[in-house]
């Protein structure tokens, strides 16, 4: 947990936004006084992961995929 006093705060918000993003609890002090805390939102990870790229990695192609799945003579059935 990182203190930090709130013109420091002000001046690096967006530093601070990514901390929390990060998983790290930001408490904000205003004359050595706790007045806010930034906390990670536990609404966008899953498993301890953010959703971005939670799933990184566990897709696999099992064919290839640059062939159509269909043949071309078929495309424009019914057109």
């Amino acid at each position: 947990m990182r203190r930090v006093k709130i013109a420091e705060f002000r001046n690096r918000v967006s530093s601070y936004i990514s901390r929390a993003e990060g998983g790290e609890t930001i408490t904000i002090l205003r004359r050595n006084r706790e007045v806010a805390t930034l906390r990670p939102s536990q609404r966008n990870r899953v498993g301890g992961k953010t959703l971005l790229g939670c799933l990184k990695g566990t897709a696999r192609a099992s064919r290839d995929i640059d062939r159509a799945r269909i043949p071309e003579s078929d495309w424009f059935e019914g057109d």
